[in-house]
């Protein structure tokens, strides 16, 4: 590919290299499809330790927390989500809105302060299919770590690792209308450390102040147990460093511009 920096000096005769040359050693590549948080596969995978459970305390149509996603992450490409019908009606469909925040507030939630900052996104993903009460369902791409149950249309670019996900689960009963519902919310990991990224807190937001924003004003509330979040498996984009050959073959095109630009200087230097 020809870039600006490499088009040949019509006055001296030599490519533009200092840029692009620096650009190639150094340029960072991107390795999509990785798991940036997942506080949901030491359940799945059967740890003695790890539990779920929901929360009875309403309203929750709307959850949230804070999440802090693998170092060097970049992007969100999608997710899994494991969202929970506690006690309503037998729902055709399930509808899961998502907000994704770029801040996340580390001290007193309120009005004022609410808990999240700067919203990234937000997306709306559907599931049909019979979902009674009394279970969770989980939507996860196959195999089951492997790629989102839900793609974002685009990869959501972020600043830094630290990021806040609210939560909205709806139902239908028509495959038309969906409506919030009490108790049709995320289902909550315990138990053990997320093995993907780690937890901002311990424990999570409702809307325990009505709130119908995807933000939360009201405090961060617990069920009492250790490591405690809402279940999500974040995957997204991470830069890699380029591997030993790349930087090897780096050299091997550079080297004989460099030359060219040595034995160019010397001429001039001979010829003054």
């Amino acid at each position: 590919m020809i870039t600006k920096n490499s088009i040949v000096n019509s006055k001296n005769g030599l490519p533009l290299l200092g840029a692009s040359a620096a650009l190639l050693l150094v340029a960072a590549t991107s390795e999509a499809g990785f798991v940036a948080f997942d506080n949901i596969s030491n359940y799945e995978g059967g740890n003695p330790a790890a539990k779920i459970a929901t929360t009875g305390s309403v309203p929750n149509t709307f959850m949230g927390q804070g999440y802090v996603l693998a170092p060097g992450t970049i992007a969100i490409t999608g997710f899994d989500l494991y969202p929970a019908n506690l006690s309503g009606p037998t729902y055709t469909g399930l509808k899961v809105n998502i907000f994704v925040w770029d801040t996340v507030n580390m001290g007193t939630v309120n009005a004022s302060h609410p808990a999240f900052g700067n919203l990234l996104g937000s997306y709306s993903f559907t599931e049909s299919g019979t979902f009674t009460t009394g279970t969770y369902y989980p939507q996860e791409g196959s195999p089951v770590g492997s790629a989102p149950g839900f793609t974002l249309p685009t990869p959501l670019t972020l600043a830094d690792t630290t990021i806040g996900l609210s939560f909205n689960v709806q139902g239908t009963t028509d495959g038309i209308h969906y409506n919030n519902a009490n108790n049709l919310s995320p289902l909550i990991s315990y138990g053990t450390l997320p093995s993907v990224g780690s937890e901002v807190f311990n424990g999570y937001y409702r809307n325990a102040s009505s709130e119908v924003n995807g933000n939360f004003t009201s405090s961060l509330r617990t069920l009492g147990y250790a490591d405690q979040s809402l279940a999500v498996r974040i995957y997204g984009e991470t830069a890699t460093v380029p591997e030993p050959s790349t930087f090897a073959m780096s050299a091997v095109l550079v080297l004989p511009f460099g030359m060219l630009v040595v034995r160019h200087l010397r001429q001039r230097s001979k010829a003054a």
